[in-house]
């Protein structure tokens, strides 16, 4: 096993409803649980007073089931997927997702 399969953090994933003829979102997808690597991105001060820090994290793992706009649950939080994981498909020992997740 690598560090891909056995990463130190927990995350729960529910990946985005389908968009509906009238334009909404269905409701979410079932739950999936899995063991991943986050990395901090970047973290900046919002120019206007009494909004919070914009904080990005980078999740990795063997393979994701997000896409955007998917909800993670990571230490309690709700975070929101920041656009289409990216798909590396190197050798199979390196292959790997990695996605961008935003505070919700």
């Amino acid at each position: 096993m690598s560090l891909l399969d056995r990463g130190p953090e927990e995350i729960t994933i529910y990946p985005a409803g389908p968009v509906l003829p009238d334009g909404t979102r269905g409701p979410e997808g079932a739950p999936v649980t899995m063991r991943c690597r986050i990395q901090p991105v970047t973290s900046a001060e919002d120019a206007a007073p009494g909004y919070l820090t914009t904080t990005t994290y980078r999740v990795i793992a063997r393979t994701l089931p997000a896409g955007p706009w998917a909800r993670v649950i990571w230490r309690g939080e709700s975070w929101t997927v920041a656009g289409e994981p990216a798909r590396r498909r190197g050798s199979p020992r390196t292959r790997h997702d990695t996605a961008t997740i935003r505070r919700r």
